[in-house]
């Protein structure tokens, strides 16, 4: 009987030794897991963008600056390989179809989702307060640059009556309605302009390339609220 018991003690202190063994391992691949997990996430985040070069309004509510406006999608930074134009692209073009969009709508079909942010406009309906905002966000904050008004006197997205406009206006409305709570307005300008640019690729990559000191790879037209040379009101240090 004592040896049975000897036994028994022998094999529970091995049992114990080899638990805690592989709870030890258990716990220093969690570990190693983790920091796996932490540096991938970090090389993501360096590696992604959720910011967007635009116009916005100036005081004088006819000219516009360029801005980097905070948006919800995001896309590769910057990778500088040398073919500036290609990654302008990488950096002002969304790919895929973002967790918010209804139905089909895709950032790799802009017709198709031209035409349904674009039903939105007159199909929902907006309580006073989030119609306040709406007006807000069209009247005040996003321009229609590429498409309507002169250099020196920008026009409203409230103004123009073109489908990507008409696109624009029913994206802030669904928005509104179903995430209005989470994003701020200017993320929703931000995250317009990630479809503006597109439906108007040329202008929005000409201001990218502008605001960030390249004057040559794609020479900047003047739109609307750009000024007379075109510049946004930046000054031609090249």
């Amino acid at each position: 009987m004592k040896k049975i018991f000897k036994k028994f003690k022998i094999r529970l202190v091995i049992g114990r030794k080899f638990f805690l063994w592989l709870l030890t391992l258990l716990l220093l691949f969690n570990q190693l897991m983790i920091t796996r997990v932490a540096i991938a996430l970090e090389i993501i985040s360096l590696n992604s963008s959720m910011k967007i070069v635009a116009p916005k309004i100036n005081s004088d509510g006819k000219t516009t600056s360029l801005y980097e406006w905070p948006t919800i999608t995001n896309v590769m930074s910057n990778s500088h390989t040398g073919n500036k134009l290609a990654d302008a692209k990488v950096v002002m073009t969304a790919k895929g179809k973002p967790f918010y969009a209804p139905d089909d709508i895709s950032f790799d079909d802009p017709i198709n989702a031209q035409k349904k942010w674009g039903v939105y406009e007159t199909s929902l309906k907006l309580s006073p307060e989030q119609e306040a905002r709406y007006q807000k966000l069209i009247t005040l904050m996003m321009t229609c640059s590429y498409c309507c008004g002169e250099a020196n006197k920008v026009t409203m997205i409230s103004n123009c009556g073109c489908a990507h406009a008409k696109a624009v206006r029913g994206f802030y409305r669904f928005m509104i309605t179903n995430y209005g709570d989470k994003y701020n307005d200017e993320q929703l300008v931000g995250e317009s302009h990630r479809w503006y640019a597109l439906w108007y690729p040329k202008g929005m990559l000409e201001d990218y390339l502008l605001f960030t000191g390249d004057r040559t790879t794609l020479p900047h037209q003047s739109h609307g609220g750009a000024g007379s040379d075109g510049m946004h009101g930046l000054k031609d240090t090249q």
